[in-house]
């Protein structure tokens, strides 16, 4: 065989083994591929091609579905890399995907781990209902597999979204446990995250020492072997501090410190943070131009990143520094997107600062009577903001009644322990005498005498004893009397005497299952009186009769309405003052063809009534109403029945105050199968049909609402 053909030999065995070399690591180049892949996402993210990386991670990921060739871990580490670029709803993605691997694979440690990931990114996107959901499940198999520092970590993740939605005091006791753990087992950063976010506790409780003592904590412990990422953080958390106490210079010198360190990482979301703050105080300081783009820029990176609180921070400080540029108008745009925002998620607090902008931009503007309109609805929300926190504080005391009375229990029990003892030890000398006297006549005149002195003792032990139980007596006499003026005051409403929402919210679950029970049970709806009927009544004009007589009159007009409430209604019905002008009337054991006649009669009284404000002579009023069954249509769960029911009512009430007031219109019931021509509230709530009485000519002239939040 000559040279030519030995090569060729070589060249034909080289070429079957890598053959036969290429099926054991096919596997192996897959996976390889893949993490060329995730490569790629991560060098899009550095460059700031964010649409491109989620995109470029979407598509990773319906492939790996469907071919099945990327690992759980794989899924991990690309879920981890968009979540640190703050793309959380991409990464929520990623991170259910590597959940359903763990999961199929009976990883438990990994299922956990993920599941805080994802209430990481839920939070982040202001999702707490769905974050806390996460959290404990994670925190479920944490107790199993007894694992401390993943508890440790959830009670940081959980300290940080009670935080989040203003539950300080919840806040701070996860926090202080994550702590604990974090500083015993010497895990600097760990145990400095917790520390800032305690600090920020302080903070928002308006205690600016304790919150720079915990920040300065929080730096020094990491300060030699700190990332730049977490001082950074830190060194922002104090200038946004020096900025609330009012040291302007000092705030803008510690943040631009921030913003250096955090430049030189890829935490785009802490650096969006810092250039708000640093953007909020050079507004402060008079540069409102460049602290305005610098808002912006923090404004529209949370908006691509979906972080709603950092949007609403940065809505504030832009609306307050258009203010101080004198551009109201551009502030009250700003405002009024901030406060539909802040409502949608229930932020309360949120509205207050936003509409409290836009109260100075309307007087700055002269238009006072919105001006007026603004302050109205603030009061409304600074009510109900009192009456939630009034409910936890209520909660507190019932508590701490129950823990007096739990005390007195027990003090009563240890004072029957010591008569039981007493009388053992009566017994037992009652045997010793006996005895005595058997064994030594000598003793008698002792024995006589023993007796003698064990009978005073047992008179005066009766009469402590005696004294002691009406004491006891007197006590627990005035505990009850306590705990019922304690209920009393917490379930009806000081001015007109009527139940409120709290009694509404005990008794309503109950009603809700009866009604629906007895529906099942009797299917002669048209007979049998088995209804619960839902009306909502609002004085018209309110705000007039105070702004014109006084509020001491508005008080005297509303005492009187509920007394007109109590005659039109029956005694069994359930008549709430819902707040302000606006009353509830639940009425049980009802046929819903009486709701026109019931909403007539309350109509037409009220009309008719002279009520007496303390003035020369007395003023008449009229009310709006709006009515429906409750609940509209079959529902079976609580919570959704009422939301839907007090939904439809309070949307016949605006459509009867935009349709003339004095009058009514509402539901009585709903269809099951669709009309050809469907209504705007048939619309609205999803109703096949519906069929609508009201006062007016008809319920073609009735002007229906766009929608609720006008």
């Amino acid at each position: 065989m000559g040279s030519e053909g030995l090569s060729t030999v070589r060249v034909l065995l080289c070429a079957l083994l890598f053959a036969m070399y290429l099926v054991p690591i096919r596997p192996a180049i897959a996976i390889n591929l893949n993490n060329s892949e995730i490569t790629n996402v991560e060098n899009l993210l550095k460059a700031k091609k964010y649409t491109d990386a989620d995109s470029k991670a979407l598509l990773l990921l319906e492939q790996a579905l469907q071919q099945q060739h990327l690992s759980a871990d794989a899924f991990s580490t690309l879920g981890q890399l968009l979540q640190n670029a703050s793309r959380f709803e991409v990464s929520k993605a990623i991170f259910n995907a590597a959940l359903e691997r763990y999961t199929a694979e009976g990883n438990l440690d990994k299922i956990a781990s993920t599941l805080l990931q994802l209430a990481t990114s839920e939070r982040n996107l202001s999702n707490y209902s769905t974050a806390m959901t996460y959290v404990r499940r994670a925190m479920s198999i944490a107790q199993i597999e007894q694992d401390d520092l993943l508890k440790a970590r959830l009670n940081l993740e959980l300290g940080i979204i009670h935080q989040d939605q203003g539950e300080i005091e919840t806040a701070l006791e996860p926090l202080k446990q994550a702590l604990r753990y974090f500083r015993e087992n010497k895990m600097a950063n760990e145990m400095s995250l917790s520390l800032l976010r305690i600090g920020d506790i302080y903070s928002l409780l308006n205690q600016a020492a304790l919150a720079h003592t915990y920040y300065q904590d929080a730096f020094d412990s990491i300060e030699n072997t700190g990332t730049p990422r977490l001082l950074g953080i830190i060194k922002a958390r104090m200038g946004a501090l020096a900025l609330k106490v009012g040291d302007i210079n000092q705030a803008i010198g510690t943040i631009d410190d921030a913003l250096t360190l955090l430049l030189s990482t890829d935490d785009v979301g802490a650096i969006a943070q810092a250039k708000m703050l640093l953007g909020n105080a050079l507004v402060e300081s008079g540069d409102v131009a460049k602290g305005r783009e610098l808002l912006k820029e923090a404004m529209q990176f949370a908006r691509s990143s979906g972080q709603a609180k950092l949007m609403k921070e940065g809505r504030l400080a832009l609306s307050q520094a258009y203010m101080k540029e004198q551009s109201f108008e551009l502030a009250l745009a700003e405002a009024r997107t901030g406060t539909i925002d802040a409502r949608k998620n229930r932020d309360i607090r949120g509205q207050l600062s936003f509409l409290s902008i836009q109260l100075s931009a309307f007087v700055s503007l002269g238009e006072f009577k919105k001006a007026l309109d603004i302050q109205s609805v603030i009061q409304q929300l600074r009510e109900r903001l009192l009456d939630s926190e009034n409910r936890s504080a209520i909660e507190g005391l019932q508590a701490e009644i129950e823990l007096v009375r739990q005390s007195r229990t027990l003090e009563k029990l240890e004072e029957s322990k010591q008569l039981v003892l007493a009388q053992a030890e009566r017994e037992n000398l009652q045997t010793t005498l006996f005895w005595s006297v058997s064994l030594a006549a000598l003793l008698l005149t002792f024995l006589v005498w023993s007796r003698y002195k064990q009978r005073q003792q047992t008179i005066i032990l009766r009469r402590e004893v005696r004294q002691q139980t009406l004491t006891l007596q007197e006590k627990n006499q005035e505990l009850e009397r306590a705990y019922k003026t304690l209920e009393e005051v917490s379930l009806r409403d000081p001015l007109t005497g009527l139940y409120n929402r709290h009694y509404l919210e005990s008794q309503l679950p109950g009603e809700i299952r009866r009604s629906q029970f007895s529906v099942k049970q009797n299917t002669n709806a048209n007979k049998a009186k088995q209804d619960l009927l839902c009306l909502l009544i609002d004085i018209d004009h309110f705000k007039r009769i105070n702004d014109d007589y006084g509020h001491m009159a508005g008080d005297k007009v509303l005492s009187a309405f509920a007394n007109v409430l109590k005659e039109v209604f029956r005694q069994t019905d359930l008549i709430i003052r819902w707040g302000g002008e606006e009353f509830l009337v639940v009425c049980r054991q009802s046929n819903r063809e009486e709701l026109p006649e019931l909403a007539e009669r309350c109509r037409e009284m009220v009309a008719r009534t002279s009520f007496d404000i303390g003035q020369e002579a007395p003023i008449n009023i009229t009310c709006s109403i709006g009515f429906s069954l409750l609940p509209p249509d079959k529902e079976d769960d609580f919570d959704a029945a009422w939301k839907r029911t007090f939904a439809v009512v309070d949307y016949a009430l605006y459509a009867t105050k935009l349709s003339g007031r004095n009058g009514w219109v509402g539901v009585i019931e709903t269809l099951s199968s669709h009309r050809a021509h469907p209504t705007l509230l048939d619309t609205k709530f999803n109703f096949p049909g519906s069929r609508i009485a009201t006062s007016f000519n008809n319920v073609a002239s009735i002007k229906w609402p766009d929608t609720l939040d006008k």
